[in-house]
Formats: structure tokens, C-alpha cells, sequence
């Protein structure tokens, strides 16, 4: 047991190490557009649901992009409670960039997030998507810097998302919740360094509706109840010949709202986890990359808390830490430099490092026991799609000429 933990370790050191490698060596490309001239026309979708508390200053910081060309917020009001509508509606009357879509009755065939930035992206028809979410704050350069940072041959562009901007007030809770952000945030950027597109962010992120209808939509991803986002990188980066980026500039960073306690946090970790119940739509190689994340943690943990009354495992599981902690909190700092975040420097990096593994450990466990979705029935959507994939496997047996 205590070797295993040791050799996992290993594992996740060496693939830590080779995105901390990428990240640190990086070039920059220059932005594809010129700070005059055609910039194309840009469809920004934001779907909400009961929102009418965080939408207007989502609404606000919007109206204000400096964006030098055209560009259209298309604001999917999905089966509100609230005066999210109403809100809506307002803005409409008084911009008309923003543009009002109701969604009346859920899908049969689209998780509800999925099919309201679907209305979305079929209201518009500009040459761009952007997306975001009724809970983040845009600064005014954030549509320029992330389409500014497309290249001919992009598809996506995806930009980092943060939960506190530097000198923001926080205790424990929100120097790990901004800096488990970083750590998605880097690896996603070092994975788009080697050309993976396997991730992106939903709340920042823009793709070629052209790109977007060639690969036929959201498609039967669509129906998950969460991670339409990573399915749809996916899918885009699967083209031939494309390419994606991601924005580096400091205005192209989104904020988005903390969770406020521990038990939110952990809960909307739980429903991150819970996507990854639907093997059948993601990447091997990404998947077996969140495997190897949540073995290491749960072994890890679970060697941890046995180590009191486990003398001979005690000095393969601090050999396990120190290989960790030596590239994680490294890697973390020479991150944080590269977003001119050292704030979150030193003992705030230490104690994520620590605590990193047993709240990943907790979430996969808890995923288990209680799935999360965004909004959507993951257990009964995950059945009716490995019965349909029984019963298509089947009949392929039973009459192999049928079709």
C-alpha cells in the first residue's frame, strides 16, 4: 500500500512537472487583430436563471467593452423565479447591444444550461461567441482582449477566471477557493500550450460559430447535465487543421463570485466531480487525467489519516508529500508571478498544497454517494444513455444487417 501511494505520487509529480514546464516556457503570441481596423461582430451569451441579484453588474460591466466593433448581449432568460426577466428587459430597452431570449418549457434533449446558451448562440448569427455567467464582472477590455488574442487558425479562446482580485480582503476559505482557481486556470493554459483542447471555462470563453456549426453543435454532449464546456473544447479542438488559445492578457480575466462558505465550495466541487460520471463523452487521456488526480487524493488522504497507526508506511508517505509539495508549490509561485498575483504568494500556496488532496478526495467520494449537476437529473440522464447504448450494441449482434 505504501509503495502504491509513492508510485501514484510519482506519476502525478512527473505530469504536474510537465505542465509546470509549459507553463513556464510559453511564448506569447501577438494579438491576431489590429488595434484598428475590422474586428468581427461578436454574439456575448449569458444564460441566467434566478439571477436578479448578480445580474445588473453583470449587465453593467458589459455595457461598457470598449470592443472597437459590433457586438450583441444576448441575455437567455431560463424559466426565472425571479425578476431576472424583468431586468433583462430593461437593459434591452435601454441598449439595444442587449437583446432579451426567453426560454418557456426545458428541452427533451438538452441538459437546461446547454439548451439556453444553445437559444443563445441560435439568436445571433455574428462570426464569434462569447460566453459568460450572470455572476461575474467583466472589465472594460475584456471582449477586445479575448478576441484580440485570436489567431487564423483558432477556434477558442478561453481566459482565466478568478474569484478576488489582487488586495481583496480573504481568510482561509477565499486564498484557497482563488488559488484552486489558479490551479484549474494554469493547467488548463499549460494544457493549450501543447495543443489540448480539453477544458475550457463556460464564464470566459469565445468560439467561431463557423468552428462551432462544423462540429455540429453541442451534439449528443448536449444532453450531460455539466461540463458542457470541456465536451465542447473537445469537439472543437477535434477539427482538422484547428487550433486554440489562451488570452493572457490581464483584461481578459473574468470575475466570477466566490462560493462564501466551505460547505458551498465543496458542494460545487461535488458537482464539478459528478460530470466526470459520464465517461462516455470525454477524452481517454483526459479522463484517465482526472482518474490519476482523484487516486492520488483519495490514496493520499487515506495513507495520511492511517499513518498514526501505520509505522511502516510513515516514511513512504512523507517521501509521497515531499515529491508533491516540491513541484506544486513551486510550479503554484512561478504561475502566480506569470498573473502578477503574489499576493496569494507564500503561506497561502502551502496551505492549498496541503489541504488540495483531502478536499479532492472528500468531493470524489461525496460525488458517489450524492451526485450534483447543474440544474439536471445526472443519474436518470446517465441510465437512459447506457440503456440506448445497450440496446444499439444489441441489435447490432442480434442483426448485424439492420440498420
Amino acid at each position: 500500500m505504501a509503495v502504491i501511494v509513492f508510485v501514484v505520487a510519482l506519476v502525478y509529480v512527473a505530469i504536474a512537472g510537465a505542465l509546470g514546464l509549459a507553463l513556464a516556457l510559453r511564448r506569447q503570441d501577438p494579438p491576431a487583430f489590429p488595434s484598428s481596423g475590422a474586428w468581427p461582430d461578436v454574439d456575448v451569451v449569458l444564460p441566467a436563471r434566478n439571477e436578479a441579484e448578480r445580474l445588473p453588474a453583470a449587465l453593467a460591466a458589459l455595457a461598457a467593452q470598449d470592443y472597437p466593433g459590433r457586438f450583441h448581449v444576448w441575455v437567455v432568460d431560463d424559466r426565472s423565479e425571479d425578476a431576472t426577466s424583468e431586468i433583462a428587459r430593461r437593459a434591452a430597452a435601454a441598449d439595444a447591444r442587449f437583446r432579451l431570449v426567453s426560454v418557456a418549457a426545458p428541452s427533451r434533449r438538452m441538459a437546461p444550461k446547454v439548451h439556453a446558451v444553445a437559444r443563445g448562440v441560435a439568436a445571433g448569427s455574428a462570426a464569434w461567441i462569447a460566453t459568460t455567467d450572470a455572476d461575474c464582472v467583466h472589465p472594460p477590455g475584456w471582449l477586445r482582449a479575448l478576441i484580440g488574442a485570436a489567431r487564423p487558425s483558432d477556434v477558442l479562446i478561453t481566459g482565466y477566471v478568478e474569484t478576488a482580485r489582487r488586495g481583496a480582503g480573504r481568510g482561509l476559505l477565499g486564498h484557497v477557493e482563488a488559488l484552486d482557481w489558479v490551479s484549474l486556470m494554469l493547467t488548463n493554459r499549460a494544457l493549450f500550450t501543447y495543443g489540448l483542447s480539453v477544458a475550457s471555462s463556460a464564464n470566459n470563453q469565445a468560439y467561431r460559430r463557423a468552428a462551432f456549426e462544423r462540429a455540429g453543435g453541442f451534439g449528443v454532449t448536449g444532453r450531460a447535465p455539466s461540463g458542457d464546456e470541456d465536451l465542447l473544447a473537445q469537439r472543437l479542438g477535434a477539427l482538422p487543421g484547428a487550433t486554440v488559445t489562451f488570452a493572457d492578457a490581464p483584461q481578459a480575466r473574468v470575475l466570477t463570485a466566490a462560493t462564501g462558505s466551505w460547505a458551498a465550495f465543496l458542494q460545487q466541487r461535488r458537482r464539478w466531480v459528478s460530470r466526470y460520471h459520464h465517461p462516455q463523452h470525454y477524452r481517454p487521456g483526459f479522463l484517465a487525467g482526472i482518474v490519476l488526480l482523484g487516486l492520488h487524493s483519495t490514496t493520499l488522504t487515506l495513507a495520511t489519516l492511517s499513518a498514526p497507526w501505520w509505522s511502516a508506511g510513515q516514511v513512504w508517505v512523507l517521501a509521497a508529500w515531499a515529491s508533491v509539495l516540491v513541484v506544486v508549490v513551486p510550479g503554484m509561485h512561478v504561475g502566480l508571478a506569470r498573473l502578477g498575483r503574489r499576493d496569494l504568494m507564500g503561506w497561502p500556496v502551502l496551505a492549498w498544497a496541503l489541504l488540495h488532496p483531502f478536499f479532492i478526495a472528500a468531493v470524489s467520494v461525496w460525488s458517489f454517494v450524492r451526485p450534483g449537476s447543474w440544474r439536471a437529473g445526472a443519474g436518470g440522464y446517465r441510465r437512459r444513455w447506457w440503456r440506448a447504448w445497450w440496446w444499439r450494441t444489441r441489435r447490432r449482434r442480434v442483426w448485424p444487417g439492420t440498420r
